[in-house]
């Protein structure tokens, strides 16, 4: 796959989640298969997701770096999952989920469609998490 694609593919899922008001992308292919996306999504109750992905998707996908940081309105944390080395007790090291403050737990790394549908659950009141 081409990063071009893999950003196509990106942009693809955030317009077809019914919740999404607006989104700020900023892309930078770094060769043919490797390449760094960012950005801001605004939900339709003000909530925002912040997202980076620094990737390789030669032969399959790789993130050396990823981070999805969704927050309410006001500012306050509703989830992240990263890969920063901390946390090292967790057993999923490096990769984990931020609840709020304090609270991390284990996680394997998910794909931004994967982040778009458990914010659609949350804000479809499927979970009350916030």
């Amino acid at each position: 796959m081409l990063i071009e694609e893999y950003f196509r593919e990106i942009e693809g899922w955030i317009t077809d989640c019914p919740y999404v008001v607006e989104s700020c992308i900023e892309k930078d292919k770094r060769s043919f298969h490797i390449g760094i996306i960012e950005g801001k999504i605004k939900f339709r109750d003000g909530s925002l997701l912040h997202f980076l992905e620094f990737v390789s998707v030669k032969d399959e996908i790789n993130k050396f770096k990823y981070s999805y940081h969704f927050q309410t309105e006001d500012r306050r944390l509703i989830f992240r999952y990263d890969v920063a080395p901390h946390h090292k007790d967790i057993s999923s090291f490096p990769h984990h989920k931020h609840l709020g403050p304090g609270k991390v737990t284990a996680a394997t790394a998910p794909n931004l469609k994967e982040v778009l549908q458990e914010i659609e659950t949350i804000l479809t009141g499927t979970l009350e998490s916030y």
